[in-house]
């Protein structure tokens, strides 16, 4: 056996390890339940102001990326956009949203919309940075 470390993995070689492990995780889950979605908020100009990017998981989104302009922060514009998902949740039939950041980020935001700290990973990436997972029960 002979074990190869790259750097620069080829999108072939991940693509074969998620083909193989979506193929063991059939015994759980026959039929993988799984869409993407955005909610992008634009100026007036058309550009990009602010946007969320997931997942719909059976029951259950998971927020990927959650970005507002700095030039619209601390404007309600990241609120207004987890009210989107939640509302986008009643129609999936969701029932819980999660969510992962670091402290440096948005660990009172998510606090203040009523998720809950279920997970940490201290000092990750780095020495005195965590990063913190939430998720929030949405009521359908």
């Amino acid at each position: 056996m002979n074990f190869h470390f790259t750097n620069s993995p080829s999108k072939a070689d991940i693509d074969f390890l998620y083909n193989e492990l979506r193929e063991f995780n059939t015994k759980y889950f026959k039929i993988l339940n799984e869409s993407e979605f955005c909610i992008f908020a634009k100026g007036e100009n058309g550009e990009y102001i602010a946007g969320v990017y997931g997942k719909i998981i059976f029951s259950v989104i998971n927020i990927n990326y959650l970005w507002v302009s700095e030039s619209y922060r601390s404007q309600g514009l990241g609120k207004a956009l987890i009210q989107r998902v939640e509302l986008e949740s009643k129609i999936y039939g969701v029932e819980k949203i999660f969510v992962e950041t670091y402290t440096f980020q948005a660990v009172n935001f998510y606090l203040k919309l009523g998720f809950k700290e279920v997970g940490r990973y201290t000092d990750y990436p780095k020495v005195g940075i965590d990063k913190v997972m939430f998720q929030k029960s949405v009521n359908n």
